[in-house]
């Protein structure tokens, strides 16, 4: 199964263009110039007033709502996910695509699709059947992430953020043996990122003050997570938006781990290349994973969002 990109970059995700800086033009008047009498010298123009932010579309609360099921996914996956939802067309014509094509897996169903039309990340994501399935169960859901990923990307990942914090307090998101979770300080906001920021839509939401990242300790091992929000963030602070929930299919192919905890986390397996194990918090089957350069380029480009 092949993910276009390298799973321990860290890609927290924007679309192309969102970041660009707001600009004002000063035009000066030009009066020709005279020996015998020159003109009245204007006053200068009044400097432009600084950028006001765009008003959010969406609320924080909403936004913590559709991000809720997948804010606990790996950062490589995360991305993808992220990305695919921009793109529901295709996310539903990957969704029929595997269930048209049941017998094609991992890395054989990523190869079969190469000729679509598609976009990467969607492409990337029918190695994952079951993940396919939990996104075809729910387009609404799709659409939304998709709109507010677009609108307002900077809330989706301080959202990601509040959320994993969340998580890591109520003891659900911790290091295990297959995945590293990683706490570091949030980098100072430049004077310049600021004033791009402007050019987007923005909750009023305080930004987080840790950057806390989910990679694979094996770089080439990517499990996908399944998981009740409501049980692993605790009390949602908000209960007219309660987060949204994604279950497993009935008769997914993946096949899916259980536990007494408060998640599972699977992925499908290709023959002699899966490996089952509990990490205390979830059962993890991870699969291992290939890199193309289709999209690397495209992750590397707004690794700037998390950083």
């Amino acid at each position: 199964m092949s993910l276009p990109f390298k799973p321990h970059i860290i890609a927290l995700l924007c679309s192309a263009g969102l970041l660009a800086a707001a600009g004002t033009l000063y035009v000066q008047s030009r009066t020709p110039a005279t020996i015998a009498e020159p003109p009245a010298q204007q006053a200068p123009a009044p400097a432009a007033s600084t950028t006001q932010p765009v008003a959010a579309t969406y609320t924080q609360a909403q936004i913590d709502q559709w991000v809720a099921p997948i804010a606990l996914y790996p950062d490589s996956l995360l991305s993808q996910v992220l990305m695919a939802s921009t793109y529901p067309d295709n996310v539903l014509q990957a969704v029929q695509w595997s269930q048209d094509n049941p017998a094609m897996k991992g890395d054989a169903a990523v190869q079969a699709v190469a000729s679509q039309p598609w976009d990467p990340s969607v492409k990337s994501l029918v190695a994952f059947p079951a993940l396919l399935a939990m996104m075809g169960e729910n387009p609404p859901w799709v659409e939304n992430l998709g709109n507010a990923f677009l609108a307002q990307p900077h809330d989706v990942m301080d959202s990601v953020q509040r959320l994993r914090a969340i998580a890591q307090q109520t003891g659900t998101l911790k290091s295990t043996p297959q995945q590293k979770v990683i706490v570091t300080p949030a980098a100072p906001v430049s004077a310049s990122s600021s004033t791009a920021a402007t050019a987007t839509a923005h909750t009023a939401a305080p930004a987080p003050t840790q950057v806390i990242k989910i990679e694979p300790t094996n770089p080439q091992v990517v499990y996908v997570p399944s998981y009740n929000p409501s049980t692993v963030y605790g009390t949602w602070p908000n209960s007219a938006y309660p987060p949204v929930y994604l279950p497993p299919p009935p008769g997914s192919s993946l096949p899916i781990a259980s536990s007494k905890a408060s998640g599972t986390a699977s992925a499908w397996p290709p023959p002699g290349r899966c490996s089952a194990v509990s990490t205390g918090m979830m059962m993890t089957i991870t699969i291992t994973m290939t890199t193309t350069a289709t999209a690397i380029t495209r992750i590397m480009a707004i690794t700037s969002i998390l950083m």
